[in-house]
């Protein structure tokens, strides 16, 4: 259908707002362009691991960068940073290379990195909608709570059992991947101890974790843990889902969290993970707290 057909500005904005949605949930290689990237790194990086998973009922690509020194402290124990989309054709090889520069250049404390690949993003990053759009759009969506149970039962123990681990864990990701990582927060507190979500696709299921966002931080045991929220221009459903958690933070934050939120209105979907990424590591994993 072409613009010219139809006859109303709402309709056209109806229809773009359409279409960012559809990005906002496409593959991170569908919703950035080359320009957009994050920043630059096209070879791998790290080591990459196969992961066989029950859970998933498939094999599961995990990638890891360590921080440089690692095989010569043997007694030393570091934090990890999990990161969401972190395949090699995904975002792992341009975070893992920027957060090897922030610790090589003292402007982070050293982290074990870690990526999680995703393989099917609708079903692994998305709560089961009631919306008849989306259940017409994505009919395999739904199935973050198992994704959740692959994080916490098959990855961080792999991780824990191989390298020298401090107990601090962060998840970091962007678009579905922060709306998954919102969910995670606000249901599973405890999973992670910081929680990095940059433009979250608040607009999933008419907005419906936003409405619930207080209840669920009611029900929230006490204990230290950090959330770090930024959106883009987003506007619509996904910046009201988004200001809907940030009022019941506001009105009644858990005792012992530590929340920032970071409005950047003048990034784009596609710019913003480049620019709060590597400001949300160095907010979490400041140099002057070092990583024992």
């Amino acid at each position: 259908m072409k613009l010219g057909t139809l006859h109303s500005d709402t309709a056209i904005r109806r229809l773009l707002l359409a279409v960012a949605a559809v990005m906002a949930l496409a593959s991170p290689t569908q919703a950035q362009t080359i320009a957009d990237a994050p920043p630059q790194a096209t070879a791998a990086i790290g080591e990459n691991f196969t992961l066989a998973s029950p859970l998933m009922g498939m094999d599961r690509e995990l990638n890891v960068l360590l921080p440089q020194g690692y095989a010569d402290q043997p007694d030393r124990v570091w934090p990890v940073v999990y990161l969401l989309d972190g395949g090699q054709t995904q975002d792992f090889p341009a975070y893992a290379n920027t957060a090897a520069g922030l610790m090589a250049n003292g402007e982070m404390a050293d982290v074990i990195f870690v990526g999680v690949a995703s393989m099917d993003r609708q079903n692994e990053l998305t709560w089961r909608s009631t919306d008849r759009r989306i259940l017409r759009q994505w009919p395999n969506h739904g199935q973050s709570d198992r994704f959740r149970r692959f994080l916490e039962l098959e990855v961080k123990p792999w991780v824990e059992a191989h390298y020298r681990t401090s107990g601090d864990d962060a998840v970091m990701g962007e678009s579905a991947a922060a709306l998954f990582i919102v969910e995670t927060f606000l249901n599973t507190p405890d999973l992670f101890d910081r929680y990095l979500a940059v433009s979250p696709s608040m607009w999933w299921d008419h907005a419906s974790l936003g409405a619930d966002a207080a209840a669920l931080l009611a029900e929230h045991p006490t204990g230290d843990r950090q959330l770090l929220l930024t959106i883009g221009d987003e506007g619509g459903e996904m910046q009201a889902g988004l200001d809907a958690l940030i009022e019941a933070l506001t009105e009644a934050p858990p005792e012992g969290l530590l929340w920032t939120y970071e409005p950047r209105h003048d990034l784009t979907h596609s710019t913003i993970f480049a620019q709060m990424g590597p400001a949300f590591l160095r907010q979490a994993y400041p140099p002057t707290e070092p990583a024992q």
